[in-house]
């Protein structure tokens, strides 16, 4: 059954990159979708743990119900209480948030991220107050509140981790194989797809020879880079540790990381391939030996500045695509806002205009922290932050209980907002891996166990390294992640 669980994640991950790629399918869609694969998750964890129904999953199922019926409810354009609407939808999904039977355990570490999330969530709902119940804009905060608390709270404690590896590879990979095949036939429809290359073009290293860049099914390389970055990632870690468990399926993820890489080069989104060898390094170094995850981490922290300065004072010959004047309007416009709860959900353009003193075309702030900034202000800013490099600062200490793989994803995703302007606040699938990577790591600093799965049982008699099947911070946590002899 717990197949099952992991299975519906992949349709649910599909159905991710279907709402950004085609018109069909919309958010709406996505979130019923989470919500009906966390009931099923519910359920068998219930089955699991107790015989018959617990009072718990009475509460679990009855608070998955209030939220898909007030979900309803606001869709065909509410019932005119636009206040208590919003405070019930914050009410109900905090309590969804906190019904589970390991609450005294998981709560002091969990608390943080919780009352951050809450705080995001909070100020976006109240700027939704002066939009109508049923329109997009009004709808967007409580959608995107109920994506953003599934994936970091709940469906790590249901999915298996490797599900999210191998649904990431696979999905990103099919993407990567049709952008790329418009290299070789040009444009092209398939399905409810456009298969689409880009106007500007590439060369290969040490070759005159031009390619058009790539984007395959999404509007633009940026959107396709999000996929592929985390994809590629995920086919990493999955090549690794399947080589090392000698895994019957282990040449699966090593094509595929060779496919996701060459995609995302000629993708030419450069923000992408900086998050995915950032995250590369990190996994590398924490997979030769744990204690190097610290230094990895804080090798990141330094880096990133350092080269930004570099690349500002024209010492690394990078063109900077206008980030600085984009990112220096940004901080001018929320300083002379200086509002503690934002200018609310608008185009961060409308924000930055005003501020912006070069000929630039279009423009947004293509920075995921300041766009925050911007439309929750310093009080949603500051939560957003804690959210996302919270776990990252806990991870140096307690490096010894979480998942590499999925801390070296959320330090890439961390890297990639600072020049991209999506959030985790979103529906895509830079924001749903990105929050499912931090999903991950707070669980294992929790000390929530993943479900097991046959890779796992591998690992356990091998000792070769896997990310799930063990209580994190024991002794079995260490074998499965490569640190026989404590070498």
């Amino acid at each position: 059954m717990d197949k099952l669980i992991d299975l519906l994640f992949g349709f649910a991950l599909l159905l991710v990159i279907l709402t950004v790629a085609t018109d069909p399918f919309t958010s709406v869609h996505l979130t019923l979708a989470f919500l009906f694969l966390i009931a099923i998750a519910f359920n068998q964890y219930d089955y699991r743990r107790n015989t018959g129904i617990s009072p718990m999953l009475s509460l679990q199922v009855g608070l998955t119900f209030a939220l898909g019926t007030i979900l309803i409810v606001l869709v065909v354009g509410g019932l005119g209480f636009r206040t208590l609407e919003v405070v019930a939808v914050f009410v109900i999904l905090l309590a969804f948030v906190l019904a589970r039977d390991d609450l005294p355990r998981v709560l002091p570490t969990m608390a943080p991220y919780l009352a951050a999330f809450a705080v995001v969530f909070l100020v976006f709902l109240h700027h939704s107050r002066e939009f109508g119940a049923g329109s997009g804009t009004g709808l967007f905060p409580v959608l995107a509140g109920i994506v953003l608390a599934l994936n970091l709270f709940a469906i790590p404690r249901y999915v298996s981790v490797d599900a999210v590896y191998w649904s990431t590879t696979l999905l990103a990979s099919a993407t990567a194989l049709l952008g790329l095949a418009a290299l070789w036939i040009g444009e092209y429809s398939f399905w409810l797809f456009e298969v689409r290359t880009w106007t500007a073009s590439t060369s290969l290293p040490l070759s005159d020879r031009e390619f058009p860049v790539i984007r395959s099914i999404f509007g633009n390389p940026n959107t396709f880079g999000v996929l592929l970055f985390p994809g590629t990632v995920a086919a990493y870690v999955l090549s690794h540790r399947t080589i090392r468990s000698r895994h019957v399926f282990a040449a699966v993820p090593v094509l595929a990381f060779l496919v996701l890489a060459l995609a995302l080069y000629f993708s030419n989104s450069r923000a992408s391939m900086l998050g995915a060898a950032v995250a590369i390094a990190v996994y590398t170094l924490a997979a030769a030996d744990r204690r190097l995850l610290p230094v990895a981490l804080a090798g990141v922290a330094l880096g990133v500045p350092i080269g930004l300065t570099l690349v500002y004072l024209s010492i690394l010959p990078i063109d900077p695509a206008n980030r600085f004047e984009l990112w220096r309007a940004s901080v001018e416009a929320v300083r002379a806002e200086g509002s503690l709860l934002g200018d609310g959900i608008i185009s961060t353009r409308e924000a930055i205009e005003p501020y912006i003193t070069e000929d630039i075309g279009a423009f947004t702030s293509h920075n995921s922290y300041l766009s925050v900034f911007i439309r929750a202000g310093i009080l949603g800013g500051l939560a957003y932050a804690v959210l996302v490099l919270g776990p990252l600062v806990q991870s140096l200490v307690q490096f010894e209980r979480v998942d590499s793989g999925m801390v070296a994803l959320a330090t890439g995703f961390a890297v990639h907002q600072l020049f991209e302007g999506y959030t985790l606040f979103q529906f895509g699938p830079g924001s749903v891996l990105g929050a499912l990577a931090l999903g991950y790591v707070i669980a294992s600093l929790a000390g929530v166990e993943s479900p097991s799965d046959s890779m796992a049982e591998t690992s356990a008699e091998t000792g070769a390294p896997s990310s799930e099947g063990f209580s994190y911070g024991t002794d079995m946590a260490y074998r499965t992640e490569g640190r026989d002899g404590r070498r």
